[in-house]
């Protein structure tokens, strides 16, 4: 079953305590949606998924091709691997004849990022292409719920 409640990966303790395992970016993602302090919010729990589904592959793409519009000469793959690298992080390869220092990212693909992962990249991107270019992108279930918002109120002030 898919959904379009957002997921956020936690932790169970042997006490039965959960821990976010993404709590910076869990945190920041709560207070944007929940703006009150003490609101009284529901949690579901299942079974972590290590495979995404095609929808959350396309939501990435599709953030990654609207980033792209603000970085003048830049290619898809090049934006990937910069926002792989800045994310994850790099691993630094000396060159077997030159010696050069060679920066690759740790983690070069999108297709072998798990679920926790992939949100945190998710994240990263959204961050990031605001503070880098100005690009405001919606998440893309955040898209869906404010298009669904505007297109009941639009209807009711057309009743």
């Amino acid at each position: 079953m898919t959904s379009d409640i957002p997921e956020l990966d936690v932790t169970l303790t042997a006490d039965g305590r959960v821990s976010f395992v993404h709590t910076p970016q869990a945190r920041a993602y709560l207070r944007r949606l929940f703006q009150t302090a003490g609101e009284h919010i529901v949690a579901q729990f299942y079974e972590y998924r290590a495979k995404r589904s095609d929808r959350q592959n396309r939501a990435a793409h599709a953030l990654f091709a609207e980033w792209l519009r603000a970085k003048d000469g830049w290619t898809l793959g090049a934006l990937k691997l910069y926002a792989l690298g800045q994310c994850f992080g790099y691993l630094e390869v000396a060159h077997p004849v030159t010696g050069e220092v060679l920066l690759f990212p740790a983690e070069p693909h999108t297709s072998k990022l798990d679920v926790g992962k992939f949100c945190q990249l998710i994240e990263w991107i959204l961050e990031h292409a605001a503070e880098e270019d100005g690009v405001i992108l919606l998440a893309p279930d955040e898209y869906t719920r404010a298009k669904a918002a505007r297109d009941k109120k639009a209807a009711r002030r057309a009743a």
